[in-house]
């Protein structure tokens, strides 16, 4: 993960703070929620590093004729930036 480094007025490094990045994103499926935040994470995971975490913002389901066909979370992935 990235550090932030924070400085005294000297100039001299005191610590160093890690660097994330969070996006948002929407993840979809037929089974679940749970399944649609898995798949949410698969497929950012092939193309993002260092995923650290998901935090769900919001569900929604979709009816047709009476059923649930379509499930969605929308949510907030954060992942260390180098």
């Amino acid at each position: 993960m990235g550090k932030c480094e924070i400085s005294t007025r000297a100039g001299r490094p005191v610590r160093e703070l890690p660097v994330g990045k969070v996006i948002e994103l929407v993840g979809t499926s037929e089974r679940g929620f749970e399944d649609a935040i898995n798949e949410a994470v698969r497929r950012s995971s092939k193309t993002i590093r260092n995923v650290r975490g998901v935090d769900v913002v919001g569900q929604k389901a979709i009816v047709k004729n009476g059923k649930v066909v379509e499930y969605r979370v929308n949510l907030k992935l954060s992942f260390g930036v180098d």
